[in-house]
Parts: C-alpha cells; structure tokens; sequence
C-alpha cells in the first residue's frame, strides 16, 4: 500500500466512530429563580440565586424571575452554593447559542 492510502485508511478508521456524533452543544445549564444582569464588554454579566444545574463554560441559563428574566448563553461563569456568577452571556429565544 502506497503512503497515502495508507495515511487515508487510518485517517478513515479514526473518523468513523465521531461520523454518527451529535452536533455540539452548550457544555451545562442552570435554572435559576431570580437575577439580575449587567452590560459588559461582550455581552452581560449575570448575578443570579437559587439557580441548580452544573457548568462552567459554554452553559445555557433560564433566569425565572427577576430583571434578568429570560434565556441565555454564556461563555463562562462560577456557580457557588445555590448562585450563580455569568459572563459574556447574550440573552437568546431557547438558550441555544446563537450565530454571531
């Protein structure tokens, strides 16, 4: 077998199991009840409580109640003891990260 057959047949072997894979999603997401949200320099800052959900980049957040009311995709947060702290969040229809 010549080099590049050889180097196409491994390269084919190795993408095979990532053929049947689902597109790429948002790493986490949280619920959150309350919140509040600030302009920054990509986007906004989140402060929101009483929030349940894992992540810590690319995470979706529902914000129930609160001036922050509504769904978001932020780029990375810390969530500590029941809230939660967003960054670079733009606000969305469903949560999905959006086309920019």
């Amino acid at each position: 077998m010549k080099p590049t057959g050889l180097i196409l047949a491994v390269a084919a072997v190795l993408a095979a199991p990532f053929l049947g894979m689902p597109p790429a999603h948002a790493d986490g997401s949280f619920d959150c009840w309350f919140g509040e949200r600030l302009q920054e320099q990509d986007g906004y800052a989140l402060n929101a409580w009483s929030c349940s959900g894992t992540g810590y980049v690319d995470f979706t957040v529902t914000v129930r109640s609160g001036v922050a009311a509504g769904a978001y995709h932020c780029g990375w947060g810390f969530p500590w003891n029941g809230s939660l702290g967003a960054h670079a969040c733009s606000m969305t229809e469903s949560g999905a990260k959006t086309a920019s």
